[in-house]
């Protein structure tokens, strides 16, 4: 019987200080790990940085990456699993997106966000310039 891969919806909570230092590493560090257990990522980004309700690892400041990614269900324990005894990684939640989630119109919206907040952040750094 062949396998299926499914879509899975990763948030993963690093130290902020971590992912600020090195982005790249950060997101190495996770690409690698979910590439051990062949899945494949298709989105990754930066979707939050908070301060957290309570110290964990005597972290108070934390970056939420969001990462969707490719992999068969058997594999998602062992995913769970390797990222639970990674050092850097306070805290992951790996679950099945929504019934009628579409990947490619998410990354098109994700898209055009960010290129409007380029722009805004552009005119707002044009204003002060002339200010």
């Amino acid at each position: 019987m062949e396998k299926s891969n499914r879509i899975y919806e990763g948030m993963f909570v690093l130290p902020q200080t971590f992912v600020r230092e090195d982005k790249e590493r950060a997101f190495e560090l996770l690409t690698s790990a979910l590439a051990k257990h062949d899945a494949e990522v298709k989105y990754m980004d930066i979707w939050s940085e908070r301060s957290l309700a309570y110290e964990i690892n005597h972290v108070r400041e934390a970056s939420y990456v969001l990462v969707y990614f490719e992999a068969e269900s058997e594999s998602i324990a062992k995913i769970e699993r390797t990222f639970r005894i990674t050092d850097n990684i306070l805290r992951l939640l790996v679950v099945r997106p929504e019934k009628g989630f579409e990947l490619d119109t998410f990354i098109k919206e994700e898209s055009l966000k960010k290129e409007e907040q380029a722009k805004l952040a552009e005119e707002t750094k044009g204003e002060e310039v002339k200010s």
